[in-house]
């Protein structure tokens, strides 16, 4: 007899299931259902079976309906979902359902894209095909295929012919024929088969190492310079794990912009094996078919961004991490988690190796590569330290002092006549710039007054074309006025450099260049990027403006400058993490240039060339800078010396937040001797979006240590009446203060 108690999972901020009855179905663990909660009914997804339930069985309600034709999630995805909703201190449920494809949230059949099968009744497997027509020559073709195959889907109709499905359907009229829905298949696009290149002596070795290793879990991490052909060492690892029987490789990228060239390098080389994406981009019937595929194991490949990390793979052998340093790994809302770690915990549940890749890895996984004696979490060290293509050379790195020349808008005479020599070579050049619109404030030349944004402890930012002010944090926006609000004055400048700008001064510089810019709102438009990247590669653009969009991945065989506008704030933010991330964006970025076998040029223009990250910058050593970098972290202990957590909170009142925040405090010191907790304070933000913020950092030596104190302390302000006039949320290992 079947279990009548189901517990279910639903996407409610409480960290617990419910006890429904099945009423009669036939369910599995997994599986989707609808069922009714308060006054309204919600999605869930059976956790567990059981004989019993703490509740009285009178009281339990049976489930609405059962989704019974959908395949239902594995124990591994669910487990996942489960270790890291409690490492990460978020509702299990919640955590869950946000990790579904859109449409499997909403009450509905989960259909990504509607296709029929057909295959031959008892009438129709007796019709002599002799006897028809032979005019009917379509007809006879579509029922000798029916007769040789179980069922033909409506893509193998069409390869018979693009009449062949109105034929099926004169069939299924005919009773000869019936037709039931089925996943639709995939349709791979049709590309060149590109040549295999040779590997060099590294990426031999790289790749050697890591196929001859003892079959199991491994951590890798693959440290190569820009342009040391860390993809194809990739590529080589796909090829040799997609041998075992079934088996399926999840890559993660970090952005959306690095997955369609991704996928086109991997269909040209790896054309035997069906590949999908995963990522934002998709609209949300594209995504659940992907999801689909790769959850039946149909897809082989799948490439996505950081949520792809909880896609069910039922024969995944191994995973691939690249650009593992970036921080859009973290989610910054919902589920604190990063994608990076959650694929190193999975790939060890599942035994199977796993890569991390990067020129420029994250400070916790060099330390781990390099440092760490803890033997479980170590990694296995690979570096690639010259670039793929033989003729290929490092670019020349050079810091022009801003405060010792004259700067044409915001340009120096050196960058200004680098940029000329590539166009009269008819090469091409990318400037740098991380901040999108045309100015970052608007300033009053009599008061000193500068539009600030009502809502965020933050300034509006200039939109010159679209003649508004706009805040980068909170989305507000407004028209630019006449005159200074404070004193009236009509003389307001633009100040500082933005995308928008730099492309204006670089149309009047340079008024016959093809000028291509690319950030978030020049590629808002979907396919916007890949069109500008292939008008780049067809040598139709000569100087791209951009932000970090362009920093990492892309390959320009004929970008031979890169210029790096204003990036000195970073140099004394309070944040300790902002050298990291600008040394490593400045490597990347550099990268760019000189990919092929034309020398590549990179001019940074800063106030302070000869500050210690320029200086390792110049000589592209990575790995001074990081265990140089590593000693400061283990004299201050910060990560990766010491492990974190923030407790943020916001309210519209700030005396609310700092009531929460206070009574946390009170909480977490009572909670444990082992473990640090500081006051809670502001952060540098201290409004956003209308709402109040403030923050309190707590700090152990030891990650256990840390993780029975959240646990506890997560527990008991969940049960407290402040909590629920307050948004707050638990930060484990926090990027970002």
């Amino acid at each position: 007899m079947p279990k009548a108690i189901l517990k279910i999972a639903l996407d409610v901020p409480l960290d617990r299931l419910f006890d429904y009855l099945s009423g009669g179905h036939a369910v599995q663990v997994g599986q989707r259902v609808l069922v009714p909660f308060g006054r309204r009914s919600q999605i869930g997804i059976v956790i567990a079976l059981a004989d019993t339930s703490e509740f009285a069985i009178e009281k339990l309600k049976p489930v609405s309906r059962v989704f019974a034709d959908e395949r239902p999630l594995d124990h591994e995805i669910i487990s996942l979902l489960q270790f890291s909703a409690d490492y990460y201190q978020y509702p299990f449920g919640q955590a869950l359902l946000s990790a579904l494809p859109a449409r499997l949230r909403q009450i509905a059949p989960a259909v990504s894209r509607k296709q029929y099968a057909y295959q031959l009744t008892t009438l129709g497997k007796n019709v002599d095909i002799a006897q028809i027509p032979k005019r009917q020559s379509l007809l006879r073709r579509v029922l000798e295929a029916l007769k040789t195959s179980a069922q033909l889907t409506e893509i193998e109709l069409d390869a018979i012919s693009s009449g062949a499905r109105k034929v099926a359907k004169q069939l299924v009229d005919l009773s000869w024929a019936s037709s039931h829905q089925v996943q639709a298949a995939m349709r791979t696009p049709e590309l060149q088969v590109t040549p295999v290149p040779n590997l060099n002596v590294e990426q031999a070795l790289a790749v050697d190492r890591i196929v001859q290793a003892p079959q199991g879990f491994g951590a890798w991490l693959l440290h190569g310079i820009t342009g040391s052909g860390k993809t194809e060492v990739y590529i080589r690892l796909m090829q040799h794990a997609l041998q075992q029987p079934d088996a399926q490789v999840l890559v993660l990228v970090p952005e959306i912009n690095l997955t369609p060239q991704l996928e086109a390098r991997f269909r040209s080389r790896l054309a035997n094996y069906s590949l999908v994406s995963l990522h934002s981009n998709l609209s949300e019937g594209e995504r659940l078919h992907h999801w689909q595929l790769a959850q039946s194991g149909a897809a082989k490949i799948i490439i996505g961004t950081r949520l792809s990390i909880f896609t069910p793979l039922p024969n995944l052998k191994l995973i691939i991490v690249d650009e593992e340093h970036d921080s859009s790994y973290k989610q910054q809302d919902s589920m604190r988690y990063h994608a990076r770690d959650v694929a190193l915990v999975r790939a060890k549940r599942l035994n199977i190796p796993v890569v991390l890749g990067s020129a420029t890895p994250a400070l916790e996984s060099w330390h781990n590569a390099t440092v760490s004696t803890s033997l479980p979490n170590k990694y296995n060290l690979l570096s690639l330290n010259q670039r793929a293509v033989t003729a290929a050379q490092l670019p020349e790195i050079t810091c022009i002092d801003t405060t010792k020349v004259h700067l044409q808008q915001g340009l120096t005479p050196q960058l200004i006549q680098a940029l000329r020599l590539r166009l009269e070579r008819k090469e091409q050049s990318l400037l740098f710039i991380n901040r999108r619109g045309y100015s970052p404030v608007l300033l009053c030349s009599a008061c000193h007054w500068i539009a600030p944004c009502m809502r965020c402890s933050s300034k509006l930012v200039v939109h010159l074309g679209q003649k508004k002010l706009r805040c980068h944090h909170c989305g507000h926006e407004q028209r630019i006025p006449n005159q200074c609000p404070s004193c009236g004055n009509a003389d307001l400048h633009p100040t500082g450099q933005g995308t928008q700008r730099l492309e204006q001064t670089l149309t009047q510089l340079f008024p016959n260049a093809r000028i291509a810019r690319v950030d978030r709102d020049s590629t808002s438009r979907k396919n916007a990027l890949v069109e500008i990247l292939e008008r780049v590669h067809a040598q139709e653009i000569d100087i791209l403006v951009g932000t970090q969009m362009l920093a990492k991945g892309h390959d320009f065989p004929n970008l031979t400058l890169v210029g790096v506008i204003d990036t000195d704030s970073a140099l004394h933010s309070p944040d300790f993490r902002a050298s990291e991330r600008l040394f490593a964006q400045l490597m990347q970025v550099a990268g760019r240039a000189g990919r092929a076998d034309k020398a590549g040029q990179v001019i940074i223009q800063t106030q302070f060339p000869e500050h210690v990250l320029f200086n390792a910058l110049r000589s592209q050593d990575y790995v001074a800078y990081a265990n140089a970098m590593l000693q400061e972290r283990e004299q201050v202990q910060f990560p990766p010396y010491v492990f974190t957590a923030l407790l943020r909170a916001e309210a519209n009142d700030y005396a609310l937040a700092n009531q929460f925040l206070q009574h946390a405090f009170s909480l977490a010191r009572n909670l444990s001797q082992d473990v640090l907790v500081y006051d809670p304070v502001r952060p540098q933000m201290e409004r956003l979006k209308g709402m109040e913020r403030g923050h309190m950092l707590i700090q152990a030596s030891h990650r256990p240590a840390l993780q029975k104190l959240l646990r506890n302390l997560v527990m008991q302000l969940r049960g407290t009446s402040i909590a629920t006039k307050v948004r707050w949320s638990m930060d484990v290992n926090p990027l970002e203060f």
